[in-house]
């Protein structure tokens, strides 16, 4: 080999080396971005069944429905943010899609919020990993009192990148959100929220009942449940 092919070939490899460290380090890890998209024309439609209960009224009713969340355009806040805004639709007495409600998201690079009939709520919490925990109440806006939907709502990642399915649709790749403060004797606090990457939420669970303990004249003791449960499944989705 001569003194010139050597020198070449010490060239050629060294770029070789140089192309191979520039492409790592391109190369970023996944932050979960995909668990909640934000294309315009991306939906979700949902199997929707709900249930409250008020022992002492004597109340006890549900209702089953489908409801379509559909990303409808982008904005700008007030604030600056790049945010979607999402119409919630169901049928009327026609069976048409019509409008219910209107809600409205937002994602950076370290959160997605969403707000949900006014309350504000950090959905996700970038990036998505086993040791992140944050409370989907942190802004503690919407309304307040009685209602529980606005209490601390401490939550953290299971399940994920893991497969999962419904009935009749599966995801290759999905994470869930669970609340991490188990029920007690009087308060069940159930909050669980599963996404699929390129499509979103895909599976919702929430209740929340409080036993209120009634002392009867003989001495016994009744409990007397009051509280509501919603269960969302997706059935179809689309972009």
């Amino acid at each position: 080999m001569t003194m010139r092919s050597h020198h070449l070939l010490i060239v050629f490899g060294a770029s070789l080396l140089l192309a191979a460290c520039k492409k790592e380090e391109v190369e970023e890890p996944d932050m979960g971005y995909g668990y909640f998209p934000t294309a315009v024309g991306t939906w979700v439609e949902y199997q929707v069944d709900s249930l409250w209960r008020d022992d002492p009224s004597n109340v006890l009713d549900s209702v089953s429905y489908r409801l379509l969340e559909r990303i409808e355009e982008h904005y700008t806040d007030l604030e600056g943010r790049p945010c979607q805004r999402i119409h919630r639709y169901v049928h009327d007495a026609a069976g048409e899609w019509v409008v219910r409600d209107v809600w409205t998201s937002t994602v950076d690079g370290y959160a997605a919020e969403k707000t949900e009939e006014n309350y504000r709520r950090l959905k996700l919490s970038f990036p998505v990993r086993n040791a992140r925990r944050w409370d989907i109440n942190i802004y503690g806006t919407g309304a307040t009192g009685d209602d529980s939907r606005n209490d601390e709502l401490l939550v953290a990642y299971e399940d994920i990148d893991e497969p999962w399915s419904t009935g009749n649709l599966s995801f290759a790749k999905t994470v869930l959100v669970k609340n991490t403060v188990p029920p007690n004797f009087v308060d069940t606090r159930e909050f669980e929220e599963r996404y699929a990457d390129g499509v979103g939420m895909v599976a919702k669970y929430w209740e929340e009942s409080t036993n209120r303990v009634v002392y009867n004249p003989d001495g016994t003791i009744t409990l007397q449940n009051v509280g509501w449960r919603l269960r969302m499944t997706a059935v179809a989705h689309g972009s």
